[in-house]
């Protein structure tokens, strides 16, 4: 029994070892996408080049909201509306004023309603709720799950609560409009 343990031992450890030396080496490879590309300046800083990113991070300032296109014109279908005081990841700096972004929706937005984001960590607007419904939650025209659909809206994604709602069902207007059941929501953070 003590020699079947020792060997048992041995024989865990060099499957640790294994699984981590492979983690190591095949996980960067994963990690990073070599297709994306991402504006970098380089700045020269007496005997060493450093690498500056530009900050991702956006605040929307349009009073009404910013409608967000599957393409880059005015003329595209909107995806969904993110509103005023919300932040948005930029993917890059985008061309002729259209900006790619990639959070909380994913598409096109007109820069021009764009400012950096506040340095302060101030809290989130009140009317802001995360899905917390590990599948996510579908989005009901009527406050009932016997009604129509009108889209997904997935897990830890940020939605915009028109009200408080009744009887466990919830109104909001973005990403999409219609009603979902306040049990899968949580607070922002």
């Amino acid at each position: 029994m003590i020699k079947h343990n020792k060997s048992w031992k041995k024989y865990t450890s060099f499957t640790s070892s294994l699984l981590l030396s492979a983690t190591v080496l095949v996980a960067p490879a994963f990690a990073s996408e070599t297709n994306q590309t991402q504006d970098v300046k380089i700045q020269n800083s007496g005997e060493y080049l450093l690498a500056q990113m530009p900050n991702s991070c956006r605040q929307v300032i349009a009073s009404n909201g910013l409608n967000v296109r599957q393409e880059a014109n005015s003329n595209s279908q909107a995806v969904g509306i993110i509103g005023s005081g919300r932040t948005v990841t930029i993917q890059s700096l985008g061309e002729n004023g259209w900006i790619p972004i990639t959070a909380p929706l994913k598409g096109y937005v007109y820069g021009g309603f764009l400012a950096e984001c506040e340095a302060a960590n101030s809290p989130p607007p009140t009317n802001c709720r995360s899905v917390a419904a590990a599948r996510g939650i579908n989005v009901y025209q009527t406050p009932s799950s016997d009604g129509e659909t009108t889209g997904f809206v997935a897990n830890g994604r940020m939605v915009t609560i028109e009200s408080l709602g009744t009887d466990g069902w919830v109104p909001i207007s973005v990403p999409l409009k219609g009603y979902v059941q306040a049990e899968n929501l949580g607070y922002c953070r």
